[in-house]
């Protein structure tokens, strides 16, 4: 068990140092021309370990927006983690947006630069996929984030209206 625990431990290790590699690459000398190579060279591993840690330098990518998103590598989905969990336990509605509206203000604040990347890089097929799920997740995020405000809305807003409403507010082009 114990060998089985460090193993995984390094295969993270080996994960996040790959991703730390390719968004600096990216953020530096853009994805179009960061080639795997590059990437496993930067991350002081062999190119083969960037293609079975990730599969592709799409999914290097989208493994690093996920990331900017949540903090880690871990794959807890956002909505279950503690602090996203705390915001329903917030009593005051007023405070309860507000908590929502910082949590993803600051996604967006970390993810703007590699999602401009993202956008730039969306003729590339992989990458446009990853941007067509990344923001059909963000919509569906911020529903359940609209959600958490169910009985406090306006009755005249139903949920899917408020949550474009927070889309369109929460956009990366708003940001």
């Amino acid at each position: 068990m114990a060998a089985s625990t460090t193993r995984q431990r390094r295969a993270q290790h080996t994960r996040q140092r790959i991703c730390t590699a390719a968004k600096q690459l990216f953020l530096s000398r853009g994805y179009t021309v960061t080639t795997i190579t590059d990437i496993a060279r930067e991350a002081g591993v062999a190119h083969q370990t960037v293609y079975f840690a990730f599969g592709s330098k799409a999914a290097v990518l989208s493994a690093i927006v996920d990331y900017e998103i949540v903090g880690d590598l871990d794959i807890v989905p956002l909505l279950e983690r503690p602090h996203v969990r705390r915001i329903t336990r917030i009593a005051d509605p007023s405070r309860r947006l507000q908590r929502i509206v910082t949590v993803s203000c600051d996604i967006t604040q970390r993810l703007a630069p590699l999602y401009e990347i993202v956008r730039s890089c969306a003729a590339d097929h992989d990458v446009r996929d990853l941007l067509d799920r990344h923001e059909e997740q963000r919509w569906q995020t911020l529903r359940a984030f609209v959600a958490m405000l169910d009985g406090d809305l306006d009755p005249e807003v139903n949920l899917d209206d408020a949550a474009d409403r927070l889309y369109s507010l929460l956009s990366h082009d708003v940001h």
